[in-house]
């Protein structure tokens, strides 16, 4: 059959109330009765995994079985405050957790608040042995790791986090979940827009400004546990050509649209594969993954973790043999959006847009959005850096979607549609059965290298004319490569060597040009420095126009600087040490991916303390002298560049002119 007949046989068999059952079973699965939350090592997500074993073997995916992974567990049972409301009534607070240890029966505290919990709401306030309650203003940049952090430094014993809802987006009622990358011994809280208000009341109108509670919690942290990855195959003529397909069972509350319906997906595109009879060419390995929203405490990289051992420790040999990674990671049946957003390495970008062009039926009113790169929030990511060229389904991004993303609003009963559930069976089937058909591995390097010239400044781009010539050269070479893959029929022994070096090409792009800003950017080695350079003399410039405001703004966008302003020394450099020199086990897939780790503490400090008249000749000195050492860094990793981008034209051009045996 040519691939046509094979898509409408499949689309015939595509059943979308087998994935939503798999997806609503999977998301009743949760340690909290009120909120859910199937996190990594938990009873609640071995007995989804265990759920999820045995859909793999009913539906008829053979060699399945589990594949342990370690990591530390949380599970979060339960969390809440006992106040006296303002007719001295007992009231009691549902609270939710982030990542962080802490069991408590009824203990008592005093509650305080604390503004936003930057280092200048601690001005004259006691918070030794005290709960602390903040407005997290993720809109400023603080997170609520580092808010603890302050918290503790301060001589807190725990901190409850209320969301800023500035745009009017997030119900009163909502909880929200972000990344907690502090350390695991500080117990941190989240409470809803509605209790916060109340409880900020009363504190703000009590005699000393705090209020007693009383706390119970269970939220436990065990280090070095055992969770488990769920694997499942559809064998294919060819054993060692792969395809991955993937999603996660974990999720933060009950998380029906981010995660469990990628889930109900996969297994549902396996099931429709298996009943429409589909012979595959490659194997197609279906994996569940266990730790994609959080599996390693006091670390900065801490998810992701079930893929990360899965492609690096448990199946290192899939890199090499795999066409494709399938990453279904959710957002597959929600209906608030405007489009469907898919992500994509480079090389794949073009190719996905093509072929979404010939899935009919899609619901979303401006159709399917695909971009490059990819993401490191996803668990294809780490996939991506072991030579797996990946694509995701990725929620789209600057819509109206916090009402659902990581809040207790992730539920079927929130803007499930069949439709779009249907249309994502059809999109991410097509695309995994046209792979399947494919020879030889469809990567097109031109686009990448085109995303690296156009990341480079006006000046890097002028003052480096050899590295723009290399990008030139390279892009061309690309091209030819491309065309030569295409336009040329070639024996299976001849495709077996393109794909081994096409994986390896792939390989080394990853290891050499992609690297992490310090707010998760995708970023070109180059640009660390780059934007670093701009920032620092810019600031000069205004110091010398005596701009102070103006120029610690500027300073603020230099790494991770901007927590200079509001955190206290000791807590910003404790996370520059724990994102950049810890143990290689805490560093995870995150080892070596950011470049740049300029202090400027204590230049920021002393400009806030300077009038606009004040002498600032030592802060600009010290600013020129940091200018002068990136600069230098700039220009080694350019040079670096261009080693590999001579590297990869010489490989290239060796590859399209060899000649066919």
């Amino acid at each position: 059959m040519d691939y046509k007949k094979d898509l409408e046989v499949f689309y015939n068999s595509i059943n979308v109330d087998y994935a939503t059952y798999v997806a609503k079973t999977l998301s009743q699965f949760g340690s909290n009765e009120i909120l859910g939350f199937r996190m990594a090592g938990s009873k609640a997500e071995y007995e989804a995994g265990e759920f999820l074993c045995q859909e793999f073997e009913r539906i008829g995916l053979t060699n399945t079985h589990k594949e342990k992974v370690m990591i530390d567990a949380w599970e979060f049972k339960q969390a809440e405050i006992y106040y006296l409301d303002k007719k001295n009534q007992p009231k009691k607070i549902t609270l939710s957790a982030y990542a962080s240890h802490c069991i408590a029966e009824n203990q008592p505290f005093e509650l305080v608040y604390a503004k936003k919990g930057t280092k200048q709401d601690y001005d004259q306030l006691n918070v030794e042995g005290k709960l602390v309650l903040i407005d997290l203003d993720t809109y400023i940049g603080c997170q609520i790791g580092i808010c603890a952090l302050q918290a503790k430094q301060k001589g807190a014993s725990g901190i409850i986090a209320i969301p800023m809802n500035e745009d009017k987006e997030l119900p009163d009622d909502a909880f929200i979940y972000e990344n907690f990358t502090g350390p695991a011994d500080i117990p941190a809280f989240s409470m809803s827009l509605k209790d916060g208000k109340v409880i900020k009341e009363i504190i703000t109108q009590s005699s000393n400004n705090a209020i007693p509670v009383i706390l119970n919690c269970s939220n436990k942290i065990s280090p070095d546990q055992t969770t488990f990855n769920i694997v499942g195959e559809i064998p294919g003529k060819d054993n060692n050509q792969i395809i991955l397909v993937m999603a996660h069972y974990d999720g933060l509350f009950h998380n029906f649209h981010n995660g469990a319906s990628g889930c109900g997906l996969l297994l549902s595109i396996a099931r429709a594969l298996i009943k429409s009879h589909y012979v595959p060419n490659k194997t197609i390995v279906f994996i569940a993954h266990s730790a994609k929203e959080w599996g390693m405490s006091n670390s900065t990289f801490n998810w992701s973790m079930g893929s990360y051992h899965q492609i690096t420790k448990n199946h290192p040999e899939w890199a090499e043999k795999a066409f494709i990674g399938i990453n279904l990671e959710g957002f597959v049946a929600h209906d608030q959006y405007d489009y469907h957003h898919i992500r994509t390495a480079y090389e794949y970008q073009d190719l996905i847009q093509s072929i979404q062009k010939i899935v009919t039926g899609c619901p979303y009113k401006q159709g399917c959005l695909v971009e490059s790169p990819t993401t490191i929030l996803s668990d294809d990511f780490v996939y991506s850096q072991s030579g797996v060229p990946t694509i995701i389904s990725y929620r789209p991004t600057g819509e109206k979607h916090l009402n659902t993303y990581q809040t207790n609003y992730d539920i079927i009963q929130n803007h499930l549609s069949y439709p779009v559930f249907e249309y994502g069976h059809k999109l991410y089937g097509t695309i995994l059965i046209l792979f399947d058909q494919l020879k030889i591995k469809p990567l097109n390097f031109e686009k990448l290298f085109l995303a690296l010239e156009q990341s480079l400044d006006f000046e890097s781009y002028h003052h480096y004319k050899e590295l723009y010539f290399l990008i030139h050269d390279a892009k061309w070479c690309a091209k030819n490569l491309y065309e030569f893959i295409q336009k040329n029929e070639f024996t299976q022994s001849e495709a077996n060597y393109l794909n081994k070096q096409l994986h390896y090409i792939y390989l080394m792009i990853q290891q050499s040009f992609v690297k992490l800003s310090w707010y998760g950017a995708n970023i070109f080695p180059h640009e660390a420095h780059q934007e670093n350079i701009l920032h620092l003399r810019e600031a000069i410039r205004l110091l010398k126009q005596e701009k102070l405001n103006a120029a610690v703004e500027q300073l603020y966008h230099v790494d991770l600087n901007l927590y200079a302003f509001y955190f206290d020394k000791n807590t910003f450099e404790f996370y520059i040490q724990q994102s950049c020199h810890q143990d290689d086990e805490h560093l995870a897939w995150g080892k070596d991916l950011l470049l740049s780790e300029i202090n400027l503490y204590d230049i920021i400090e002393s400009l806030q303390q300077k009038q606009s008249w004040e002498d600032v000749y030592a802060e600009i000195q010290q600013l020129k002298d940091i200018l002068k050492e990136e600069e230098f860094k700039q220009e080694r990793v350019i040079k670096e560049e261009m080693i590999h981008l001579q590297q990869l034209i010489d490989w290239m051009r060796y590859l399209y002119r060899r000649p066919k045996r």
